[in-house]
């Protein structure tokens, strides 16, 4: 039976089934409590049951002094609702909340799009979760211990499968482990999350979101994320495509649309690949600015609205002029680059 948790501050409230902990129900409803190890040793989930019935669904070795258990105190990742409760606990206000965290993690699935494309989907092991926030992205260590930077393209709601977007690159050792020798079952190291390329949940506005080419992989973790939680933002989805691959996730873009009453997906498609449009410069610019400009009449109402943008910096630039002319400030823009790609001409931030 399913029953209603409220937070006691009104920010956040979701469902959770009488058998399952309150931590596992946020975690799957896109609420971020603030929790480390989830198996009740650290002590970090540890919040106060103002109302409402719960019980104590596994032990812990956490101790929680009996002056804090009169007052209501439990962990979370210990505790079940029974009715419905409100709690009194600390939620992550900021990527400064959730530390840098070193784990090894299997192949659970490789699905190769292409001969230049694949989507590499990890299992965490079943002890430990990464704790991330929507948006952000992990290095990802091969055996001479060279870093590759790569976004996270599954959702925090989900954390124990992390989803890699991989594009093939010439002379990149992680790339040629991926498409050469990375089988089902083998381990990588990873370290992270980094990055503060993330939605601000508290807020309520439409959000727009423009992914150009595997940069759809950041914007994927950021709907999942938003959609997971019981709010109705309307949502504006660009994913202007390149190469042979083009949209490889189209029909996942399209069932979010259909299921979705707030969702508006605009796919746009150019036939050459990434690099090649990068390359011509202004060639490639005005096939892009074409691309856009004529699909931006869906979002001239919306100017209100938050921007993420995940593209080269050139590409950023572009879509700022244009949405500054649409009347959009650029306070309201927000701009990561596309991770796992250091050949393209972009600049990229420091962790």
């Amino acid at each position: 039976m399913m029953h209603t948790v409220k937070l006691k501050s009104g920010k956040y409230s979701f469902q959770a089934d009488a058998y399952e902990s309150i931590l596992d129900a946020a975690i799957r409803a896109g609420v971020p409590l603030n929790y480390g190890c989830s198996n009740g040793n650290c002590g970090l989930c540890k919040a106060n049951i103002v109302s409402g019935p719960t019980a104590q669904i596994r032990t812990h070795d956490f101790v929680i002094r009996d002056a804090d258990k009169i007052q209501g105190y439990a962990l979370m990742c210990s505790t079940s609702c029974q009715g419905d409760v409100v709690i009194d606990a600390d939620v992550v206000t900021s990527v400064s909340d959730i530390p840098v965290q070193k784990l090894r993690i299997k192949v659970r699935k490789i699905d190769r799009v292409s001969d230049d494309l694949a989507i590499i989907t990890m299992q965490v092991p079943r002890t430990v979760r990464l704790r991330f926030i929507a948006g952000q992205y992990v290095r990802i260590y091969d055996d001479q211990q060279r870093s590759h930077e790569y976004a996270i393209a599954s959702c925090p709601c989900d954390e124990k499968r992390i989803e890699f977007h991989v594009r093939k690159l010439e002379n990149d050792a992680f790339s040629s482990l991926v498409f050469n020798h990375l089988s089902i079952g083998d381990w990588l190291n990873i370290q992270g999350p980094y990055g503060d390329f993330v939605i601000d949940d508290t807020k309520d506005s439409p959000i727009v979101m423009i992914a150009f080419d595997t940069g759809f992989a950041a914007i994927k973790s950021l709907l999942e994320h938003v959609t997971a939680q019981d709010k109705d933002r309307p949502i504006y989805l660009y994913w202007l495509a390149c190469g042979v691959e083009g949209l490889y996730l189209d029909n996942l873009c399209r069932s979010w649309d259909d299921a979705l009453d707030e969702m508006h997906y605009i796919p746009l498609h150019m036939s050459r690949n990434i690099n090649e449009i990068l390359d011509s410069q202004y060639e490639g610019m005005c096939a892009i600015e074409d691309n856009l400009s004529s699909s931006l009449h869906y979002i001239e109402q919306v100017k209100n609205a938050e921007v993420f943008v995940v593209s080269p910096d050139p590409v950023a630039k572009l879509v700022q002029q244009l949405l500054i002319e649409k009347g959009f400030l650029a306070t309201q823009i927000h701009h990561e680059v596309i991770r796992g790609n250091p050949n393209l001409k972009c600049i990229h931030s420091s962790a």
